[in-house]
């Protein structure tokens, strides 16, 4: 597993800090000074400036070798042109650590990259640690610390969520929403040219303040090391929340096979998401609802989403119905024990029932608790939502009111060890007194309901993921031992890019067990008519060239030939379509191949599509589609990195939306799916087998017989790379 190089607790928490660039006046320098007495930074601040003696109260310096000793680090509030000379300075005087405000890098184009290049070779090659450039630095809320140049807000706390992102703007959001949500670290990373997501992340990881890890990321420059801090924060017990924006148009495309189209690299980032158990958000409100939800409820585990939800309206429960029902939370019916006790609580005709109308008469100071308890007591509820609205705009009574919902809450959360969560059903702020109740209980709320009840459903299934994986189930599979290649298509791959000829592709298939089995390459007519006849009529004819990887476009593929007769006119119109649009095209030979299931039809056949595209960031992705419209227009899909484990395939099979068709469907007979894993699993084994090689393979169409009956590989694509040079 790959750790960061970089120790960062003399960045984080340095007992002095020289401010280069410092001034009386407005600016980052002052507003950097400013922040450091705002927050309550204890150690020695030293402005920088020739043009000063004093600034804000404190001795300015004309230099850094001016400085009464070399401070811990140091923040350069210059222009670019100044930035890569004062790091010079700075590391030649033993500064440890430091922060660039300017802009003017990589961002800008060419001239800015290889500036910035040389800020990343010289902080490589010295060991200074170096934040930035473009970015508004950081602040340690933990320990009153902080190199931040846009104003702290007006009101900050400590809390259990770090923030890395990589747009000071969204830095700045999150940090002076009205949420007021508590952090441990808010950390600007800007461009990263030495510090980059990874060495932040794995700080945190160690952090024992820091309970939560949210990121706003843009690029991920180092996908090694990101997936290592990842999975370590998950073995750790922290989970990794993440806004990755770029989703449209980030599509790796590789024109010779459907799957490079299908493949896009938002795709198979969302399958290293799943991989390293990062929770994907898509908006920053969801960002923050989900980390505030994942701070509260720390130490908490849950093993499904079965919940008891409480509310004081008829009307909201109807919604919050639909929103849970989509998040897929379930709701187990009470019990008769359960029933008989609401009966003495609730008003008669007060409907028992999960969800619960615990409004009754209106009594929310007796009849209220009482049906939390309740309903908490319930074995089958392993979560209890309380759905009450309490924005920041209520009148004194209304909040009186509703401070009762939030004590109950809270002491039902003290008298059981389940989790208890809050629901305000709209955003924009929480009254701050029913907030302070909450705190003071240790009972997380989240507000919006489109927000919040999809951040406690993705808490449901981490706290699963962990406890499946403190448990030994699912995480640790074994993956099958499969046989390396051997050295004879080893030799031959190395001399092959681009499509691989046909026979090359199906021996590789083979040598991983995969079923091809039902073919001929053939060079004569004589030798197809055998072949044919050996397979058995009736079969299909179609022309291999590696120069034609779309046969049908061009009429050089010929199905349900039913005997000599039908194959010899077959022959004949191939070798004249090929005449015709490829008439200089070098061909392998003919394919005589099996037609699947002739003798029973087509209707108990699903047609799929099976693929592995490298890339060059995050790995190989190996995906499924159920052939058709399916994924021609619906773009249905599974796809995850190999290696994959049996467990991962069939996970991959059935989160199709179109499962059904495989598992039988409106009279369908049930399709062999183990066979379908079977081919995922050992294409996965082949792709790790060929490493750097592949660019992608496509087995399109994969006929899936039914159960027990196995899959027909129709056709088959394997793209390669040139031979790395170190091979």
């Amino acid at each position: 597993m790959k750790r960061s190089r970089w120790k960062l607790d003399a960045f984080f928490t340095p007992r002095s800090i020289a401010v280069i660039g410092a001034s009386p006046n407005s600016g980052a320098g002052a507003i950097s000074i400013n922040n450091m007495h705002r927050i309550g930074y204890t150690g020695k601040i030293y402005p920088v400036n020739p043009k000063y003696n004093e600034v804000l109260g404190h001795t300015c310096f004309p230099s850094l070798h001016d400085l009464p000793e070399v401070p811990d680090c140091a923040a350069v509030l210059l222009g670019s042109s100044s930035l890569l000379p004062m790091l010079e300075q700075a590391q030649a005087f033993g500064v440890k650590g430091v922060w660039g405000f300017a802009s003017g890098f990589a961002e800008t184009g060419a001239e800015g990259k290889i500036i910035q290049a040389r800020i990343h070779d010289f902080c490589r090659e010295t060991g200074l640690m170096f934040c930035g450039p473009n970015c508004v630095g950081y602040a340690n809320i933990a320990d009153r610390v902080c190199m931040y140049s846009a104003p702290l807000p007006q009101e900050f706390k400590k809390g259990g969520i770090g923030v890395i992102a990589q747009s000071g703007a969204v830095l700045l959001a999150l940090g002076n929403s009205i949420r007021k949500a508590g952090f441990s670290y808010l950390i600007s990373s800007g461009n990263e040219a030495a510090l980059g997501l990874a060495d932040y992340m794995e700080y945190l990881i160690d952090d024992s303040r820091t309970d939560v890890i949210a990121l706003f990321i843009e690029t991920i420059r180092d996908p090694e090391g990101f997936a290592s801090a990842c999975t370590r924060a998950f073995a750790c017990g922290k989970p990794v929340i993440a806004l990755k924006v770029g989703r449209s148009e980030l599509a790796c495309r590789v024109a010779a096979t459907h799957t490079g189209a299908l493949a896009g690299s938002d795709a198979i980032l969302d399958a290293l998401f799943r991989k390293v158990h990062v929770l994907r958000v898509n908006t920053l409100d969801e960002l923050l609802e989900t980390s505030v939800l994942f701070s509260g409820l720390k130490g908490f585990r849950v093993t499904s989403p079965r919940v008891g939800m409480t509310a004081v309206s008829g009307g909201e429960m109807g919604m919050l119905a639909d929103i849970c029902s989509a998040s897929g939370l379930i709701f187990p019916p009470l019990s008769a024990k359960g029933k008989e006790s609401l009966r003495h609580v609730l008003p008669p005709y007060s409907p028992l029932a999960n969800p619960l109308d615990a409004w009754g008469s209106g009594d929310l100071r007796e009849a209220y608790p009482a049906s939390l308890d309740i309903l908490a007591a319930e074995e089958d509820v392993e979560t209890l939502i309380v759905s009450q609205d309490i924005p920041g705009n209520m009148a004194p009574d209304q909040v009186e009111q509703f401070s009762d919902v939030a004590r109950a809450a809270v002491a039902v959360r003290a008298r059981c060890s389940k989790p208890v969560v809050v629901v305000s059903n709209i955003s924009g702020g929480i009254a701050p007194a029913i907030q302070k109740i909450l705190d003071e209980g240790n009972v997380p709320v989240v507000q919006g309901t489109g927000t919040g009840i999809p951040a406690i459903r993705r808490w449901m299934d981490w706290t699963a993921a962990s406890m499946a994986r403190l448990g030994g189930s699912g995480e640790g599979e074994a993956l099958p031992r499969l046989e390396p290649l051997p050295e004879s298509l080893r030799q031959e791959l190395k001399t092959c890019e681009g499509i691989l000829p046909y026979a090359l592709a199906v021996r590789l298939l083979r040598h991983f067990g995969m079923p091809v089995d039902h073919e001929r390459l053939v060079a004569t007519l004589a030798q197809a008519k055998e072949a044919a006849r050996h397979i058995g009529y009736p079969v299909a004819l179609k022309t291999i060239s590696a120069a034609i990887p779309h046969k049908t476009e061009t009429g050089l593929v010929k199905l349900n030939l039913h005997n000599d007769a039908e194959l010899e006119a077959a022959w004949k119109i191939l070798e004249e379509n090929l005449a015709a649009h490829h008439p200089d095209t070098a061909i392998e030979g003919l394919l005589v191949q099996a037609m699947a299931r002739a003798d029973k039809g087509s209707s108990d056949i699903t047609e799929t599509i099976v693929g592995a595209h490298r890339d060059p960031h995050f790995g190989v992705a190996v995906m499924v589609g159920l052939g058709g419209i399916f994924v021609e227009l619906l773009h249905d899909v599974s796809l995850e990195l190999a290696p994959l484990t049996p467990d991962q395939a069939r996970r991959m099979l059935s989160g199709l939306q179109a499962s059904q068709l495989l598992y039988g469907f409106r009279g369908r007979p049930e399709a062999d799916t183990e066979a379908l894993e079977d081919v995922l699993v050992r294409l996965s084994a082949l792709c790790e087998a060929l490493g750097e090689k592949l660019v992608s393979i496509d087995l399109n169409p994969v006929m899936v017989l039914p159960k027990g009956e196995g899959v027909r590989i129709v056709d088959i694509v394997i793209q390669t790379a040139p031979t790395p040079a170190h091979a």
